[in-house]
């Protein structure tokens, strides 16, 4: 789930974002390059088009396509990211945060031969922000100029200086303007030939013309993905590696395998246990493990399922287990994260209090105190709440109703699985009755999205940006992701201060009262926050995996002969 829905806008920036204007780093140099590296995928691409595509395998592959005004990588030290230039060389961003002006490698061109300019930027934004292209990412248009009925005026906020230097104006001042200016840029000369209104369905879709450090050499549906070096076109970004071949294998066990068997190269999201296995008997294989934005959690349904669907909506009746947010700590206090997390995760995870990772260290609320484990004291809300085991059968009871629900997960989850056997063994002490309910991941996921689900473990990836009302909002409609049903409105409040916060330190504050609340409120409960393990062949070199992508730097990595 966390690894195929997030959003839209945020895709791509969850991926490449940046800080400020600094040089590359210089880096050790091979005496030889070429070669191919097999990378495992676990799913195929949805576009070869960065206005569509929404899932994180193929943003991964569209940003060695194409490319944005600049790429950046995430330092674990500071918690902030780092800027470094790309299709641009330099920027200017305006003393009022209002405006951003970028000078622009021209001598690129894109890999059908034309020339790189200030107008494919301009196109790449008009594209975008167009309501009839219907791109997944159309809600940055929100940060640029519009008239008076609120439609947004291109000429305005993507002026073109000359064929080398385009400036991007916002209606108010942004807090970083490098970010919003971030998406990646795509061919006008492709692109204007094509009604806006067709663009979703062109066949271009499947034919990119990029000017990324690769490019695409074949396309296999479900088997593979085939990109060579882009040897004209990057500038001093050339890679080494001759051909980046990523195998479709959506079988696990198919994936750990071929790394086994040195038929892949490369994988992630490698279990912990078999993580271990590599260690100790594949001398040839590295493992590293990722701190990064992925978190898993309960999640409890505060709406009365029935209600709400006879309603249409209208109606948000309580649920009547999970609607009162000392029932949810109760809940909380009850469950042993820590043994859940030592017992499967072992070093590879750390357990999470709010949707704020650790890795973003100068947002993260440190005062907030860990919720412990303690199962007399959640019985003891219980029983405040009228939940006592009445009639002796070992299951506490209120109004003549057990409370015993049915706790869901997506088939194919073994860690989920495995934290949802510990869930029911430590809510049967207290007096509650669980059932695992495993059910077929699309399935799980249409009855999620529909709020048809009591209680359930799934997870998220938290944006770089850390916009995230979509998830907490309490808007049901608006904001997709919350599919819990929480309300409170002094966080809708939080979300639009945030969004018009001049300064990081306005941010911050606003950051720590946001998981105050969350805190206090529990809307789920939050479980662990997950490394991406990451196993490849000792024959790459080179390698520096970052939180922001994987690929991040892919054009230094090369093969030891």
């Amino acid at each position: 789930m966390r690894k195929s829905i997030i959003p839209s806008f945020f895709l791509f920036l969850s991926l490449f974002v940046f800080f400020s204007c600094k040089s590359d780093k210089e880096i050790q140099r091979p005496g030889t390059s070429g070669g191919n590296l097999f990378i495992a995928i676990k799913n195929d691409i949805d576009f070869f088009n960065p206005l569509y595509s929404n899932d994180i395998n193929s943003g991964l592959i569209n940003d060695l396509i194409f490319s944005s005004l600049t790429y950046s990588e995430f330092n674990t030290d500071s918690g902030k990211l780092e800027y470094y230039p790309g299709l641009a060389r330099s920027w200017k961003i305006a003393d009022d945060q209002k405006s951003i002006t970028y000078f622009l490698n021209t001598n690129l061109k894109w890999s059908d031969g034309k020339n790189f300019t200030s107008r494919d930027v301009y196109y790449s934004y008009f594209l975008y922000t167009h309501p009839d292209v219907m791109s997944v990412r159309q809600d940055v248009e929100r940060f640029f100029i519009h008239d008076k009925d609120k439609k947004i005026i291109p000429e305005k906020s993507f002026q073109i200086i000359n064929d080398s230097v385009i400036t991007f104006n916002f209606e108010f001042g942004v807090d970083d303007p490098l970010f919003i200016t971030g998406l990646p840029i795509i061919s006008e000369h492709i692109f204007s030939k094509i009604p806006l209104n067709e663009i979703f369905k062109s066949e271009l879709n499947f034919k990119p013309v990029g000017i990324g450090p690769f490019k695409l050499e074949n396309y296999s549906r479900q088997q593979q993905i085939i990109l060579r070096r882009n040897d004209s076109s990057y500038f001093d970004k050339i890679p080494f590696i001759e051909k980046l071949i990523f195998k479709v294998i959506p079988d696990y066990n198919s994936r750990i395998n071929q790394l086994k068997n040195g038929e892949i190269d490369l994988m992630t999201d490698v279990r912990p246990e078999d993580a271990e296995i590599l260690k100790n008997n594949f001398p040839e294989i590295n493992v590293e493990a990722i701190k990064g934005r992925d978190y898993d959690y309960v999640g409890w349904n505060h709406i009365d399922q029935l209600t709400f669907k006879k309603s249409n909506g209208k109606i948000l009746k309580p649920h009547p287990l999970f609607g009162n947010k000392e029932i949810r700590l109760a809940l909380s206090m009850a469950i042993n994260r820590k043994e859940i997390l030592e017992g499967y995760f072992e070093e590879y995870a750390t357990l999470a209090e709010t949707p704020i990772s650790p890795i973003f260290k100068s947002f993260v609320n440190e005062k907030l105190k860990p919720v412990p484990f303690d199962p007399s004291e959640a019985k003891k809300i219980l029983e405040k709440h009228g939940w006592k085991d009445t009639d002796n059968d070992g299951i506490i009871d209120k109004n003549g109703k057990p409370f015993k629900f049915k706790l869901s997960i997506a088939a194919g989850k073994p860690h989920r699985e495995f934290a949802a056997t510990m869930i029911k063994k430590d809510l049967k002490k207290i007096g509650i009755e669980v059932e695992i309910e495993t059910l077929e991941t699309s399935f799980f996921f249409s009855k999620l999205f529909g709020r048809e689900l009591d209680a359930w473990i799934a997870g998220w990836t938290v944006p770089l940006d850390l916009e995230l009302e979509a998830f907490w909002g309490s808007d049901l409609k608006k904001n997709f992701f919350n599919v819990y049903g929480y309300q409170n409105f002094e966080i809708d409040k939080i979300f639009s201060d945030f969004k018009n916060a001049k300064s990081k330190d306005e941010k911050r504050n606003l950051m720590f009262k946001f998981q105050e609340i969350i805190h206090q409120d529990q809307p789920v409960t939050f479980l662990y926050w997950i490394d991406n393990i990451i196993a490849f062949n000792k024959k790459l070199k080179n390698v520096k995996f970052n939180p922001v992508a994987y690929t991040n730097r892919i054009w230094e990595w090369f093969i030891s002969k």
